[in-house]
């Protein structure tokens, strides 16, 4: 009886992971064909599995749209906002552990506050700040706004690992006469690995996808690929290769980034959530 009670939860479990494997994929694998289906191919109900393939919808938005000129807005904004809020962040979380206080241990937490509160709200404010020093249509726009958003999630994360860090270390290297600089960056950010990793993907896939706030900071000259690809939707119609075309190679970068630092994210994520 106890055993059959334990294939039923399995075969429970599978079902579930299929289910979500199922919701997860289904979008993904529509996307991806739409972009190598003729126009008509992509309309017909109910879609057809197998079909010719096309490349007539990459074609067009390479030789006729500003698509790579998207695509450098979006690497340069996103890398740019990756490197300041990682860089910021852990030093904060560094500078948290050394100038220890009552206030210092608890900052950590009150910055999620800031991700507790919706976007949209400091939308307008943030809007007549930077168009009042005319940074509207640049590229500091956006990546202000993005790295004020993830400044306190990496902040926080950060904090969690350099917590666990043992003081008998930065004792050692104080007693090595290292600098505390010269300590953050030989011993400190090597030991952040995992947790570094994490945030890389984590604040690389937030600016990459972001739309709200670049499409209010930005103008045509520095249109991230997220406004790019929401121009091919109309009032009326929308255009479906091209969308579906824009959405299968922005989804290749940040495909390729969570493959390549998969190893790390899990930990990155889960070690500096335990305390003994």
């Amino acid at each position: 009886m106890l055993n059959k009670s334990r294939w039923s939860l399995r075969l429970l479990n599978y079902l579930f992971l299929i289910v979500i494997l199922v919701i997860t994929l289904v979008p993904v694998y529509v996307i991806m064909t739409n972009a190598f289906r003729q126009t008509l191919d992509i309309k017909k109900m109910p879609p057809e599995l197998f079909f010719k393939p096309t490349l007539v919808h990459f074609q067009r938005i390479i030789q006729y749209d500003n698509f790579l000129k998207y695509f450098l807005n979006s690497t340069i904004i996103a890398v740019t906002v990756t490197v300041t809020t990682i860089g910021l962040g852990t030093l904060t979380a560094y500078g948290l552990k050394l100038f220890k206080s009552r206030l210092g241990e608890r900052l950590s937490n009150f910055l999620l506050l800031g991700k507790l509160v919706p976007s949209i709200t400091i939308l307008i404010p943030l809007f007549v700040m930077l168009n009042r020093v005319r940074l509207t249509g640049t590229y500091v726009g956006p990546i202000l706004a993005h790295s004020a958003m993830g400044l306190p999630f990496v902040t926080w994360m950060m904090a969690s690992f350099v917590r666990d860090i043992p003081n008998e270390i930065l004792e050692s290297a104080c007693v090595e006469g290292s600098s505390r600089m010269r300590t953050f960056y030989k011993i400190i950010f090597p030991m952040l690995t995992p947790a570094i990793a994490s945030a890389v993907i984590l604040i690389m896939q937030f600016s990459w996808n972001e739309l709200m706030f670049s499409l209010q900071l930005t103008n045509i000259k520095t249109y991230p690929l997220t406004v790019g690809i929401a121009r091919y939707v109309g009032a009326v119609s929308v255009d479906w290769g091209k969308s579906s075309v824009a959405a299968t190679i922005a989804m290749v970068p940040i495909i390729c980034i969570g493959f390549a630092m998969q190893k790390y994210l899990v930990s990155g994520m889960t070690a500096g959530a335990v305390k003994s």
